[in-house]
C-alpha cells in the first residue's frame, strides 16, 4: 500500500540557518583566524590540522562547506578535494581551496578540475573570504531547493498515478501506458478482471473485509505480473493489466495467467471470505479484423468479453474476437465463489 508523501518532502529545506564550516589547514594561526571570522558571521566552525581524519569527521559531523588548504603534509588539498567529490554525501557541499601562491594559475586550474567550487589565493583578504563563503552557501541553498523540488515533483507524480488503497497503478496510469503502447505501434494486450460477487463480500462482511480482498488481489497481480506488464486498479473491484509487446496469439494465455493468480488466493480465516475468483475479458490491439484500435475501442472489446465471461458462469477468461464473431471462451471452471 502506498503511503502519503513523506514529511521531509512535504516541506522545503529550512531557510538560511547557522551553517557548519569545516576548515582543514595545517597553519594553526590561519585556522583560528578563519574560525573567528566565520563564527562572527554566525557559522559553526570545525577545525582540522590535516586530512588524516577528514572522512571520519565528515561522517560524524557533515559540513555545509569545506575550506581546504592546498599545501599540507601528507595528502595535498587537491587529492583530498578529488576524494571528497567521490562521496555521495558531499555532492551538494561547496569546497573552497586556499593557497598563498599569488597568481598560481596552475594550482587554481588543478583545483577546479578536482571539483573545487572556488579558490582563495590571498588568505589575508578576510572580506573576500566572507564574501566567497556567503556566495557558496547561497549556491548550496539553491541546490538544496532544486533537489527538493525534483524529489517532491517525482513523489507527487507517483502519488497521482498510484491507487492509495492497493498500491497498484491507477486508472490514469493504465490509460497513459495503453495510449503509449498504441501510439508506438507495438502489439498490446489488455486484460480486464472483475472480482466475482464482490458486492456480497462488502454487504455481508463490511467494507473493511472488501478492502482486504482488494489489497490481497492487487498484491497477487503485482507479484505475477510479467516483465513489462502494468497491473492497475481500474475502479471499484475492477483491475486492468496492460501487456505491452504481447501478440494476439498469446492473449488468452496471459488472461488465464492472471485469472489463475486470483483463483489461487487463500484468504486468512478471519477475512470473512475464503475463495476469490474473477471474470476476465481480454482484447488485443488487432481484435477487430487486424486493424489498430483506439484505447476506447480496445477497452470496450475487453469489457464486452468480460461480461460474456460473467454470463457464461464467471471465473473464466473470454478473448474478444473480430467484431463479426462473438467472443470465444478459452477456459471454464464453473461458477465458483
Amino acid at each position: 500500500m502506498v503511503s502519503s508523501i513523506p514529511l521531509a518532502l512535504s516541506i522545503p529545506p529550512p531557510p538560511d540557518r547557522a551553517r557548519r564550516v569545516l576548515v582543514v589547514d595545517d597553519d594553526e594561526a590561519r585556522r583560528h583566524l578563519f574560525a573567528r571570522v566565520l563564527e562572527a558571521e554566525g557559522h559553526e566552525v570545525d577545525l582540522l590540522p590535516d586530512g588524516e581524519h577528514i572522512f571520519t569527521h565528515i561522517h560524524a559531523r557533515p559540513p555545509d562547506l569545506v575550506i581546504l588548504d592546498v599545501l599540507m603534509p601528507g595528502s595535498s588539498g587537491l587529492e583530498i578535494c578529488a576524494d571528497l567529490r567521490m562521496m555521495d554525501e558531499m555532492k551538494l557541499t561547496p569546497i573552497i581551496l586556499v593557497t598563498c601562491g599569488l597568481g598560481d594559475e596552475e594550482s587554481v586550474v588543478r583545483g577546479l578540475m578536482c571539483g573545487a567550487d572556488d579558490y582563495i589565493v590571498t588568505p589575508s583578504r578576510l572580506a573576500e573570504l566572507r564574501a566567497r563563503v556567503h556566495v557558496q552557501l547561497r549556491n548550496r541553498r539553491e541546490r538544496e531547493l532544486l533537489a527538493w523540488v525534483r524529489k517532491r515533483g517525482a513523489s507527487l507524480r507517483d502519488a497521482a498515478l498510484r491507487d492509495p488503497l492497493t498500491g497498484l497503478a491507477n486508472r490514469r496510469a493504465a490509460d497513459e501506458a495503453l495510449d503509449d503502447a498504441l501510439e508506438s505501434g507495438e502489439p498490446v494486450v489488455v486484460v480486464m478482471l472483475d472480482l466475482d460477487h464482490f458486492k456480497v463480500v462488502n454487504d455481508t462482511h463490511g467494507h473493511g473485509a472488501g478492502d482486504r480482498v482488494l489489497q490481497t488481489v492487487a498484491a497477487r497481480l503485482g507479484a505475477r505480473a510479467r516483465r513489462g506488464d502494468l497491473a492497475a486498479r481500474y475502479g471499484g473491484e475492477e483491475f486492468l493489466v496492460v501487456a505491452r509487446g504481447a501478440r494476439p496469439e498469446v492473449a488468452g494465455a496471459i488472461g488465464e495467467r492472471y485469472r489463475q493468480a486470483i483463483h489461487e488466493i487463500q484468504m486468512p480465516p478471519d477475512a470473512g471470505v475464503t475463495v476469490v475468483t474473477a471474470s476476465v475479458g481480454v482484447a488485443s490491439c488487432d481484435a477487430v479484423g487486424g486493424a489498430r484500435l483506439s484505447r476506447g475501442r480496445l477497452l470496450e472489446a475487453a469489457d464486452a468479453a468480460l461480461y460474456e465471461a460473467k454470463r457464461a458462469g464467471r471465473n473464466r477468461v473470454v478473448v474478444a474476437g473480430p467484431s463479426r464473431y462473438p467472443p470465444r471462451p478459452v477456459s471454464t471452471e464453473g461458477d465458483q465463489e
